[in-house]
């Protein structure tokens, strides 16, 4: 049974709630299988990595809001918001119209806010900080992918962002525009894709990003 939410709590709240009811539900051995399906598609960190925690919160945004559980047609999102009738309907909303995507920061509002560009759709978001959360280190130009939890008036983000080089902007948008010509795209294969990169990137940092980014992002 999924523990019931009252109309305080935040959409982390939530999330956290729904990765509680997965490890009752499923065991702990779910995630460890989920975590090394992400690896391998989003590169592999490891708990000394300064990055790290950053990481394993995008793992969970990824297990609770894309990765269906083997056997079963929901994710553990979908099975919360289908059988929990206590939620929230205002963050459940939220959750429901997540974009997972890349996106460029357009404009900042000092630490109050900001304006942000999903790069694959074109969409703007209105962000606004959750809580005690900070836009300290969000310059005009920077780019991330991650998750946005799109509200009526503000969008939140989710806690795990992957944040990229400005520097490679022009390869990403260039990736991205030629990755959907092709009959087969897959958009989150694509995003998979970026994030293992920067990790790369990230790793070999002497090599220059813009030169791992161009030579990793090639189309055939």
């Amino acid at each position: 049974m999924i523990a019931a939410v009252s109309a305080q709590n935040t959409t982390d709240q939530v999330l956290e709630a729904i990765v509680s009811d997965a490890e009752v539900s499923y065991g702990k051995n779910a995630f460890v299988v989920a975590k090394e399906e992400f690896y391998s598609r989003f590169g592999k960190v490891f708990p000394e990595d300064l990055f790290y925690e950053s990481r394993m919160s995008y793992f969970l945004d990824f297990f609770v809001l894309l990765r269906p559980v083997p056997g079963e047609a929901y994710t553990p999102f979908m099975k919360f918001a289908k059988f929990n009738t206590s939620q929230p309907t205002l963050l459940v909303s939220a959750l429901e119209a997540f974009r997972h995507s890349i996106f460029e920061v357009e404009a900042l509002a000092g630490l109050s806010g900001m304006l942000v560009k999903d790069l694959r759709t074109g969409a703007t978001y209105k962000v606004r900080p959750k809580g005690n959360e900070s836009f300290r280190g969000f310059t005009k130009g920077a780019v991330f992918q991650g998750f946005i939890f799109p509200g009526d008036d503000f969008a939140f983000l989710g806690n795990g962002l992957v944040m990229h080089p400005p520097q490679v902007l022009s390869v990403i948008k260039k990736y991205l525009k030629h990755a959907a010509k092709s009959l087969d795209f897959d958009e989150q294969a694509a995003l998979a894709r970026l994030a293992f990169v920067q990790l790369k990137a990230l790793r070999h940092s002497h090599a220059g990003a813009k030169r791992i980014y161009g030579n990793e992002l090639t189309i055939a």
